[in-house]
């Protein structure tokens, strides 16, 4: 159970084995969506892909919360075999790079070198005029989960050629994929969960959303049906193609544009605790918390630093200077539970980054500002 009134205990998780074992052996609206129901039931016997994506753009900041990712799920789903998808247009990784994807293999996750399959129509729209030269290495990083449904069958072919007969382990229907800044509280367990028919995806800021408006669900945790995405895909692709890739929001706005419009049907919701807010406030049920708005490295540290030291929310709010949208949801949180999530989750990320640092990683200074 998460208890937001007492610390986690420090030291490193032992719980998790990864793949280097396997190697060696809630209705939020009516009409036509549908809510994946959670049911009772032990833990799958199956691995289970977990997905993230980097590239040579990334800052060391989303580094750390991948690696901070990567810990915490040692330690409450070590069912997850981690796949680090990293973004191979922009050449060889730097030497800092190449010491994070040493980092991730040591602690049993696959890095996957992967040029995105569609990054010709990319350079389709800079040499139409549309975006800038650098507009597609921008984007590539979160255009990475689309290809999810693709890289599968060739990391399953190429984990078989490693070990014979590892493959068996693993489970071949559902993939999970988040965004690097995530901690898991609770085993995640796709036996527990309905079959999406494509995907299931979970609200962006408000817990019960309404309608497929821009924003309102939220592409930072993905639960893929790989075959029913693999047939709806290329579908998007000509579809994104015909706009010229014009979406606001990348391709968390070419998701909630497609579905239910063009698809014809809305994608199935993933319920409220795998993809929760740190805002929304405490629930004992949390299996994965988003760090969507503040973050650890991003702003919260000086709110809950001088919030803790006044009392006075204002005052904390206007000494920090943060963004607006990051206010807005520290407002939130503090409204919800006076941000005990946020302060709880916030140490733990702590304790698992005194743990990288232990290993070697020298953690930058805290960047105070920055999108969502």
């Amino acid at each position: 159970m998460l208890n937001c009134s007492k610390q986690r205990r420090s030291g490193q998780a032992t719980a998790a084995i990864f793949l280097c074992v396997l190697l060696s052996v809630t209705n939020l609206r009516g009409s036509a969506a549908r809510s994946l129901q959670v049911h009772n039931a032990d833990s799958c016997s199956r691995g289970v892909f977990w997905f993230m994506a980097i590239t040579s753009r990334s800052s060391l900041e989303y580094w750390r919360y991948a690696k901070v990712a990567v810990l915490s799920a040692k330690e409450h789903s070590p069912n997850l075999i981690p796949v680090l998808l990293y973004g191979g247009s922009s050449g060889v990784p730097s030497l800092t790079g190449q010491a994070n994807i040493r980092w991730f293999r040591e602690q049993g996750g696959v890095v996957y070198h992967h040029n995105l399959t569609f990054m010709s129509d990319l350079q389709a729209v800079v040499e139409a005029g549309l975006r800038g030269a650098d507009w597609p290495e921008e984007v590539e990083g979160t255009y990475l989960r689309m290809d999810v449904p693709h890289i599968v069958p060739h990391l399953l072919s190429w984990l078989e050629q490693q070990k014979p007969g590892v493959t068996t382990h693993i489970n071949k229907d559902v993939a999970l994929y988040t965004d690097a800044d995530v901690m898991f509280y609770h085993e995640f367990n796709p036996c527990k969960l309905d079959l999406p028919e494509v995907m299931a995806i979970g609200p962006e800021m408000d817990r019960v959303a309404n309608s497929w408006s821009e924003l309102n669900w939220n592409a930072g945790v993905l639960l893929m049906n790989l075959k029913g995405f693999a047939a709806v895909l290329p579908h998007m692709l000509r579809w994104a193609n015909r706009l010229h890739w014009n979406f606001e929001v990348a391709d968390q706005s070419m998701i909630n544009d497609y579905f239910p419009a063009v698809h014809g049907g809305p994608l199935d919701i993933l319920p409220e605790p795998y993809n929760w807010k740190a805002y929304w406030g405490c629930s004992p049920s949390i299996v994965i918390v988003h760090w969507h708005g503040p973050k650890p490295e991003r702003c919260l540290k000086c709110y809950i630093a001088l919030w803790e030291q006044s009392k006075n929310n204002e005052e904390a709010i206007e000494l920090c200077q943060c963004d607006s949208g990051y206010d807005y949801l520290w407002n939130m949180a503090m409204e919800a539970d006076s941000a005990r999530l946020y302060r709880k989750a916030f140490r733990d990320y702590t304790t698992y980054a005194k743990i990288i640092n232990d290993t070697g990683n020298i953690m930058d200074s805290d960047a105070m500002l920055g999108a969502f």
